[in-house]
């Protein structure tokens, strides 16, 4: 039954948050003051989820029906969070997502949260896209929450050199009859070269005839299967110039997402880390989920011994190529890749790590920073974290366990002269080098 809710405010992942009979609403693509005609339907006993039907009043951060992107104004096309958005409003609104957490689940007073710079962006912004291939002629998006291809003949966040070239690569994909399957792009600066990663869940029988067909259309094609490479032309990595700092990226790695914001980012992580050096804090430093070592090269300008954390194997061998090309730039600081946990290779580095700078774990969030004083010592671990789900759970005032976003580990851990970690945890080298951390001394 068809029921009208107004909006109170967003929530991480694009829902608006409204209340019905006592129960949570949330509403996907509802914007604070909205007043919506919903449909409800239970997901949970106090939690109900809802699209929405029609707009009865928008409200302030709403844009007019008109200017909203045609694929996403019915949830045909899930490639973005706030299609009706208002893009002035997006700085508001993603400031109150982050003062809401750290007041939640940080528990830290109002008064006590920093002034917040929201660095604003242009749309068409991806530098990578995620899409899908349908098989059957579609080409883009995943509908929200939805198995159907939005096929892409426009969109807001895609660059228009993707767009540009998209028929090229829709008509190889038909003429060489593939099948359904994920395409991940990667540009350049300027939106060249493109480079395309398709990713099958099995075999195909003739994967050289279908890199063969795509390159052309793509600057660069690598062929997957269940994540294993069957078939390839072309490059697989190119070379992208950030704040004047060279990166090699691989079409398979993880780097940021955002072309107009790179530079403002990898600006904010050498002021941080400098602002660490000068304090005296360390010469040791750790960047967790590293990727590419987007934010290992701020550490090592500022002069950090840094252990660069990344397991995935194309993300890593970017990491050891850049690592060895920055070496010859002379830069103060000396950094290594570590796959499985600092001080499993080469042996222990000398001097305790107080600097600890985690990447993005999840989607979003600018750097933001908080200090944790260790007990009965009176030093302090400086937490350097772009990620706001690392800061919600770093923040966290009273408690003795850090609890990590998507996924069901706790690492209760004591704050002592000895930082022991007093119980088991999952194996992996973001939580060995935690581990690792938190244990030196």
């Amino acid at each position: 039954m068809a029921r009208e809710v107004t909006v109170e405010r967003v929530v991480p992942g694009g829902s608006g948050l409204a209340r019905l009979d006592g129960a949570v609403v949330l509403v996907a693509g509802g914007l604070p003051g909205d007043r919506l005609l919903v449909e409800p339907r239970g997901d949970g006993p106090r939690l109900l989820r809802a699209d929405v039907l029609s707009v009865v009043a928008p409200g302030p951060h709403r844009r007019p029906a008109e200017d909203v992107c045609p694929l996403a104004r019915d949830g045909a096309c899930g490639g973005c969070d706030w299609p009706a958005a208002r893009i002035e409003s997006h700085g508001p609104l993603k400031e109150e997502l982050v003062r809401d957490a750290l007041r939640r689940i940080g528990r830290v007073p109002d008064a006590e949260i920093p002034a917040i710079r929201f660095v604003a962006s242009p749309r068409s912004y991806r530098l990578r896209s995620r899409l899908r291939w349908d098989g059957g002629g579609a080409l883009g998006f995943l509908g929200r929450a939805s198995s159907s291809v939005a096929d892409l003949d426009s969109c807001e966040v895609v660059s228009a050199a993707l767009l540009g070239r998209l028929p090229a690569v829709r008509e190889a994909l038909a003429a060489a009859n593939v099948p359904e399957c994920e395409l991940q792009t990667l540009e350049g600066n300027e939106g060249s070269p493109l480079l395309g990663e398709l990713r099958f869940d099995r075999a195909l029988p003739e994967p050289e005839r279908v890199a063969a067909a795509l390159h052309g259309p793509l600057d660069g094609v690598r062929v997957l299967f269940s994540g294993r490479l069957a078939a390839s032309r072309g490059a697989s990595s190119l070379r992208l110039e950030v704040a004047g700092a060279p990166f090699r990226v691989s079409v398979s790695s993880f780097f940021q997402a955002n072309r107009f914001l790179l530079d403002a980012f990898l600006e904010e992580a050498r002021a941080a880390a400098r602002d660490a050096a000068r304090a005296g804090v360390s010469r040791g430093a750790l960047d967790l989920y590293a990727g590419a070592g987007f934010l290992t090269r701020a550490l090592l300008e500022a002069g950090f011994e840094t252990d660069a954390v990344e397991s995935d194997r194309s993300s890593g061998a970017d990491l050891v190529a850049n690592l060895a090309a920055w070496r010859s730039e002379g830069l103060p600081g000396r950094g290594r890749a570590v796959g499985r946990g600092p001080g499993r290779r080469g042996g222990r580095r000398g001097g305790a790590e107080e600097v600890l700078l985690a990447g993005p774990v999840l989607r979003g969030g600018g750097p933001g920073e908080q200090e944790q004083r260790r007990g009965g010592q009176g030093a302090r671990h400086r937490l350097l974290a772009s990620s706001q789900a690392f800061v919600n759970r770093l923040a966290s005032r009273g408690r003795r366990s850090i609890s990590l976003m998507r996924t069901s580990v706790e690492l209760p851990f004591s704050i002592s002269s000895k930082k022991r970690i007093s119980s088991g945890y999952q194996t992996s080298p973001f939580f060995e080098s935690l581990q690792s951390f938190l244990q030196r001394g």
